[in-house]
């Protein structure tokens, strides 16, 4: 990611800020619509899932300027998505719906928004899946 995208997750990430937990719902609901076969991976009751949701959306910004810390923030959240056998197909498929659920609830929302936010988690999707190669 170049300076400017990150500048874009960064202020994007600080406008949802106080609106996290209906980004996290908005994105779980998405995601279970279009993908009812993964709702069996998650818990009944959500709101645990939602608040970590939250909390890794706000350690994953905070480290993107920072590679080692990037690094440290995949490397854990690979750890947790191995132990649930996260699949390259579902990285694929969450990406999208990620951006989609970030998109309706940033009232500053654009192209390069959307552009830098599919990059950020393009980034953090490869550095996850090559840090969970054995």
């Amino acid at each position: 990611m170049n300076p400017h995208e990150i500048d874009l997750v960064t202020a994007s990430a600080q406008r949802l800020a106080p609106v996290l937990p209906d980004v996290a719902h908005t994105f779980y609901s998405r995601l279970f619509a279009l993908y009812p076969d993964l709702r069996d991976a998650f818990p009944a009751q959500m709101e645990a899932q939602e608040k970590k949701f939250g909390d890794s959306v706000a350690a994953i910004v905070a480290a993107i300027p920072d590679f080692p810390a990037f690094a440290e923030t995949s490397e854990r959240l690979a750890r947790v998505h191995v132990a649930h056998r996260v699949t390259a197909s579902q990285y694929a498929a969450v990406g999208p719906v990620l951006v989609d659920a970030l998109a309706a609830h940033d009232p500053a929302w654009d192209a390069a928004t959307r552009d830098a936010w599919a990059q950020a988690y393009d980034l953090l999707a490869e550095s996850m899946q090559l840090s969970a190669r054995p």
